[in-house]
């Protein structure tokens, strides 16, 4: 909780037994209205992954990665997409997305970002729908033709929470701010506001000469979507990390799995991870080498040691 001054002054506070912090009495739903601000702060260990891997990279070539201005063009990364090759790479290492990125065969960014939003109970059933059009085996339509503008880059199906914020501002002259309440009342599935909100979006769409038969199909799409909405920004900023690692991998395999080991947790994902060095072509060694740290290391030949 952020607050603008003695958060004691403005809610009342309690302790807990997991943690030394402080805890509103107030619930996460309301805590706002007494004006705070709520965040989520997490923690990542594939930015430390990423971290180690650099400066074994460093190390053993010689080479400075800046990682965050790397091309987002790669084609040797997208290759590694292309193959399902994802193993030990960040939000793309299930069976089940390797065998979408095989079908997808995705070539630009903006295909990694809604794959990421698209994988989970819910829109996951419209991924094949998805891989269908970008291979042109079926039309792309739109049901109004204002559309296209917000839903072309995703071949015509709704998949993030920041188009229908849009489309709402296009199709029913919503305000930014009535936007922002639609947003907010689908990802929380605030079934009351939608309802308020439908009268709204019905007219404005009638005030811009909409078909309504249309419009009434167009918003019960999105009460669907509603339960499963995702947010772009968030898909991206996880997708942009899931690519710097897919990158380091296709360029820098044993450091990378080097790295990955060193962080592995548990003896499954050791396991797993020296069976995947050893399809890569690369050799798992014993101790008795050069720059060992931390039980792992990459030995000047390129071949990951243990």
């Amino acid at each position: 909780i952020i607050a603008p001054y003695d958060l004691t002054d403005i809610i009342p506070v309690a302790t807990s037994k997991e943690s030394t912090l402080l805890v509103t009495q107030y619930d996460g739903r309301v805590i706002e209205d007494a004006g705070v601000i709520k965040m989520d702060f997490l923690g990542l260990k594939t930015l430390t992954i990423i971290k180690d891997a650099l400066r074994l990279i460093k190390q053993n070539h010689d080479v400075h990665i800046d990682i965050d201005y790397i091309s987002l063009e790669d084609q040797k990364t997208f290759e590694l997409y292309q193959r399902g090759d994802t193993n030990g790479t960040f939000q793309f290492e299930s069976d089940g997305m390797q065998m979408y990125l095989r079908e997808l065969k995705p070539d630009k960014f903006e295909d990694l970002i809604a794959m990421n939003a698209l994988y989970r109970p819910g829109p996951i059933e419209y991924i094949p729908k998805f891989i269908s059009r970008k291979h042109g085996r079926e039309q792309v339509s739109y049901d109004l033709a204002d559309m296209q503008e917000y839903l072309e880059e995703t071949y015509g199906i709704t998949v993030y929470q920041e188009q229908v914020m849009l489309l709402s501002q296009k199709l029913a002259n919503f305000s930014k701010g009535d936007a922002d309440v639609l947003r907010k009342a689908m990802g929380k599935k605030q079934l009351e506001v939608l309802n308020k909100m439908k009268a709204q979006f019905m007219d404005g769409c009638k005030d811009n000469g909409h078909d309504l038969k249309v419009a009434e199909k167009v918003w019960t799409d999105w009460e669907a979507f509603a339960q499963y909405a995702f947010n772009k920004s968030h898909s991206t900023c996880y997708a942009y990390v899931a690519y710097q690692t897919a990158y380091l991998k296709a360029h820098y395999p044993a450091e990378y799995m080097a790295a990955l080991l060193n962080h592995a947790g548990s003896i499954d994902k050791i396991t797993f991870f020296m069976e995947e060095c050893k399809r890569m072509g690369l050799k798992v060694l014993g101790p008795d080498i050069n720059e060992s740290q931390n039980g792992f290391a990459v030995n000047e030949k390129g071949e990951t040691a243990l």
